[in-house]
């Protein structure tokens, strides 16, 4: 079983392509090994499905040690190279959060046994990290620089020290700070504003947004949608959010319009630049347009100015290791850049200028 890691993944190589017709190609197959899985009508065929699916196939023949299955390294090494070079292709197909931080784990406490290919790989994701924006999990990135530190990997971080993105040369003096302070226990998210404090970066904004996400979510705070009948904007939300048959109901002020659902789950979107809609009816929302890239979009006024607040702190602490709890806001990794908030600001004045007078106090 251990040697079969060539047969079961070398298809998988195609994942971290440049060539985007080659990553589809391989999308389509992982996700045609998932639908053989679901399909599979005893649990041999469903074990042998999983075998070959990634991120759950990569447990399969656990090591005895790490430097005895290299197949299996360089399959799990793939798995994270293709998180850091392909985010949103990764978090679609094959995400699994607790995945990315267990191989992490296991890198980090067998280090010592690791040949040094290995841990060349694993300097250059960790610089690689560094040149983007934070996601979960990248603060065991951290813990690596400092077991991995050498002079090739000091060298790239000297270099990213000098990008013309700030979050770049912010994440990367991190880093090097996390290095060169042995004294300091394992590094963790916490210092991450240790570091912007030493630097006199944080900035605590006069008055912190709600935690507006899970608000929306349970229908306390209305979503404005677009209407189905009139094409103008409705309000959606759930007017008994404690009940437990939880009903939901849209409602447009400008035409006779309404509807009511009991929603079994939440619906989610895809973060491509394609049309969002509400979790319940499925009706696009009021406020979203592309801009910088993207598609800036917000359930409703108050998602709006959370959104704001991140976007005009002058040091974002998502953008390099840890999150504030003052923003409780979800923003997908293209708008995290800082040369692009501008723009961005811009967009969110052009969306609350649509929002109708009525809503505004929401």
């Amino acid at each position: 079983m251990a040697d079969d890691w060539d047969e079961r993944f070398g298809w998988a190589w195609d994942l971290i392509s440049e060539d985007p017709a080659r990553r589809d190609a391989a999308h389509l197959r992982l996700d045609g090994l998932r639908l053989a899985r679901a399909a599979a009508g005893t649990r041999q065929q469903h074990e042998e499905a999983s075998r070959r699916l990634l991120p759950d196939g990569l447990w399969i023949g656990s090591r005895p040690g790490l430097a005895r299955l290299p197949r299996a390294v360089r399959y799990r090494l793939l798995y994270l190279d293709w998180e850091v070079r392909f985010p949103h292709e990764w978090a679609w197909h094959a995400k699994s959060w607790p995945t990315k931080k267990s191989l992490l784990r296991t890198f980090h406490q067998h280090v010592d046994e690791l040949p040094g290919w290995i841990r060349t790989v694993l300097a250059d994701l960790v610089l690689l990290v560094a040149a983007r924006p934070h996601r979960l999990g990248d603060e065991r990135y951290a813990r690596l620089a400092r077991v991995l530190v050498d002079d090739r990997l000091r060298d790239g971080l000297r270099e990213l020290g000098e990008h013309a993105d700030e979050g770049v040369r912010l994440r990367a003096g991190y880093l090097t700070w996390v290095v060169g302070k042995r004294i300091l226990p394992e590094p963790k998210p916490c210092q991450w504003r240790d570091y912007l404090q030493e630097l006199g970066l944080v900035e605590e904004p006069a008055e912190r947004s709600p935690a507006i996400l899970p608000l929306v979510r349970e229908g306390r705070v209305p979503t404005l949608v677009r209407c189905p009948r009139c094409a103008g904007p409705a309000e959606a939300g759930c007017p008994a959010p404690d009940d437990n048959r939880q009903v939901w109901r849209v409602t447009c002020a400008h035409c006779p319009y309404t509807a009511a659902l009991r929603p079994e789950f939440l619906h989610g979107n895809r973060r491509d630049g394609s049309e969002v809609h509400d979790p319940v009816f499925r009706l696009p929302l009021w406020l979203q347009q592309p801009c910088a890239g993207g598609r800036l979009w917000a359930y409703g006024p108050g998602h709006l100015d959370a959104i704001e607040q991140h976007l005009r702190a002058r040091v974002r602490l998502a953008d390099g290791g840890a999150y504030l709890p003052a923003y409780q806001v979800d923003l997908p990794d293209w708008m995290m850049p800082l040369d692009r908030r501008d723009e961005l600001l811009a967009g969110i004045t052009a969306l609350r200028a649509t929002v109708p007078t009525a809503s505004a106090a929401h």
